[in-house]
């Protein structure tokens, strides 16, 4: 029922009186498209209470919002001096943000708000300059992770000069591309070496480091892979750093591991050796004699391994740690406790990620006289130790990235996704800190989304290590059935409404 005009500006009067103009807009547009006089003057009330409800948001530090506000005053195309301001405020705020970005090292960023603001229609003379420095960095970032590392180090030389921000962390990043060149040529020149003499599995570990400094360098990958059809012949070719298919439920269990195996990841731990300005002593377990100790070794269970490796079919493969306490540094020969072995530019044991009820918390290794101290980043800012919050970015050395998810909120299982290019020892697409359970299945609520299935799959921790649940459903494990649920030994090919995956186990850690 359609109210009578007075009632109608008598309510959008007291929503903007509260606090509430976007319903006071609501009320007043059918009044002002049918150009009734005191309609427009309310309009102005309107606009000036979204001007003011987006000063609020700004003090809470949500700008995005206080933008909305502003596109909605704009709307009203009422000429009031406080749109025009607004307009103004949140300009300057979003080139600050825009520049900040840069400053921190982070031009992905900085061009998003650059491209954010263009489409609002900012115009101002900064603008440009801030927008160019961004894809500048970006293409030169580019060039380098195809291998024209040259080409990188003068377009970061000339960018420089006309940088629209601090050079700090343009320069870190400069050298660190001059330290990936250095390092690419020393791989490149023992692949071609190996390859040359035959030596098929040191070919493929040096094309692995020279993929490591320029990932999108096309002749190494192609390298790699004939080095490793011709080391471990009747075997499937790497396909990019993802799992092959795994063996179709005909196969005999005997058969399972080797076909859910990702080609690709030979042991290559072998061939690195420790980072000659890192001199942290090893733990008395990395050292002592005898076999190499087990995953098992430093389980957080009687049966439940520390970490071992999830391949889901058609998705993806990923590390999976199950300590309440998880470490990342440098793939090195002589070993040690580290869980998250990297080919990066990082220290042997260079940070820490640790979780509680509270919440995950990461921190930089101790520094050491001859490596000094480990550089942590979260979000761009230097940082001893840090809260995680979903969505941060953890920046390990100079380039070595990784985002922290929370995919499933009411859950503590967390998911580091490798940003930077950067490779595990094992070839998977991330990290999965696994907490009570793993979840697989839809997107919305899933660890790991697998497409085109509707129900979900869960990974739990059991009194005797892990198990796999699929509520009413029906489950094989190593081509046995079960009803609902099943313990699952390592190694284990799983089958279950849909979802194809399997479990291995790592090994000692490296």
């Amino acid at each position: 029922m359609d109210l009578p005009p007075w009632l109608t500006l008598r309510q959008a009067s007291d929503a903007v009186a509260a606090g509430r103009p976007d319903d006071a807009h609501r009320l007043l547009a059918p009044l002002i498209e049918a150009g009734h006089r005191k309609a427009w003057k309310a309009a102005k009330d309107v606009a000036r209470g979204y001007c003011k409800r987006a000063a609020q948001l700004m003090d809470r530090d949500n700008p995005e919002a206080a933008w909305q506000d502003l596109l909605a005053a704009e709307a009203l195309n009422t000429g009031e001096k406080c749109v025009i301001d607004l307009r103004q405020t949140l300009s300057r705020f979003g080139l600050v943000q825009a520049r900040a970005a840069l400053e921190a090292g982070d031009p992905e960023r900085a061009a998003e708000r650059v491209a954010r603001l263009q489409d609002r229609g900012v115009r101002h003379p900064e603008l440009p300059r801030v927008a160019s420095g961004a894809a500048g960095w970006l293409e030169a970032a580019a060039k380098a992770d195809r291998g024209d590392f040259l080409p990188a180090i003068d377009d970061l030389h000339r960018l420089r000069d006309q940088f629209p921000a601090p050079t700090d962390a343009l320069d870190r990043f400069r050298e660190a591309v001059r330290g990936r060149h250095a390092r690419f040529l020393d791989a490149v020149g023992r692949a071609q070496d190996a390859a040359t003499l035959r030596e098929w599995r040191d070919a493929v570990v040096a094309a692995e480091e020279a993929l490591a400094a320029a990932p999108a360098y096309h002749a190494a990958r192609t390298l790699r892979d004939k080095a490793w059809q011709a080391a471990h012949p009747g075997t499937p070719e790497p396909v990019n750093g993802t799992a092959v298919t795994l063996s179709h439920p005909g196969s005999t269990p005997a058969e399972k591991p080797a076909a859910a195996t990702l080609p690709g990841r030979p042991a290559m731990s072998s061939r690195l050796l420790a980072r000659p300005d890192d001199d942290e002593p090893r733990s008395i377990r990395g050292s002592r004699s005898g076999p190499p100790p087990t995953d098992r070794d430093f389980g957080s269970g009687p049966g439940l391994p520390r970490r071992f490796l999830l391949w889901v079919d058609g998705v993806a493969g990923y590390l999976v740690c199950t300590g309440n306490r998880v470490t990342f540094g440098q793939a090195v020969l002589e070993g040690g406790p580290v869980d998250v072995p990297l080919f990066a530019d990082v220290s042997r044991i260079h940070a820490e990620l640790s979780r509680d009820g509270e919440g995950f918390l990461i921190e930089a290794g101790k520094a050491t006289a001859a490596a000094g101290a480990r550089t942590l980043m979260v979000n761009g800012k230097d940082v001893g130790r840090s809260v995680l919050s979903p969505g941060d970015r953890i920046t390990l050395g100079a380039t070595c990235q990784f985002q922290f998810h929370r995919p499933v909120p009411v859950s503590s299982t967390a998911k580091l996704e490798l940003t930077s290019g950067h490779r595990l020892v094992h070839c998977v697409e991330g990290v999965l800190l696994m907490a009570n359970e793993i979840i697989l299945g839809p997107a919305g609520a899933s660890h790991v989304v697998v497409p085109g299935v509707t129900e979900r799959v869960l990974l739990y921790r059991s009194k005797d290590g892990l198990g796999v649940r699929v509520p009413g459903g029906k489950v094989l494990v190593n081509d046995r059935p079960h009803a609902e649920r099943a313990p699952l030994p390592l190694p284990a090919s799983v089958e279950a409404d849909g979802v194809t995956f399997a479990l291995e186990p790592v090994g000692p850690r490296v």
